[in-house]
């Protein structure tokens, strides 16, 4: 152990991947240098989790319904967010791979709607 890092601690923390659609929106909205920008669109899911019971899993809708907020955040994130620049392929790189074919398959369906 080097002499700086006993004082400042190890540098090689690790980030885990989003692997679900409530960790996946929690992550995306940390992103986001003005929270109160993406706050209306966080209340969506606010309105699921409250139906939640404890250790309860999200249904297949509300998942969906989940991943379709992650999605409002993305473009904020992508088009809007002001200090700092985003892009999808950077933003989906972080997601483990069965939450973001998830993903996909929402986007896909929402675009289809």
């Amino acid at each position: 152990m080097s002499l700086f890092s006993s004082f400042f601690g190890s540098q090689s923390k690790t980030v885990s991947e989003p692997t679900n659609p409530l960790d996946l929106v929690t992550y995306a909205a940390g992103l986001a240098s003005d929270p109160s920008q993406i706050d209306p669109v966080l209340d969506k899911v606010r309105g699921i989790t409250a139906k939640l019971g404890p250790g309860q899993q999200l249904s297949a809708q509300d998942a969906a319904n989940v991943l379709g907020v992650y999605l409002e955040i993305e473009e904020y994130l992508t088009t809007k967010e002001p200090i700092r620049n985003f892009d999808k392929a950077e933003l989906r790189s972080k997601i483990a791979l069965p939450l973001r074919v998830q993903l996909e398959q929402t986007e896909a369906t929402k675009k289809g709607a």
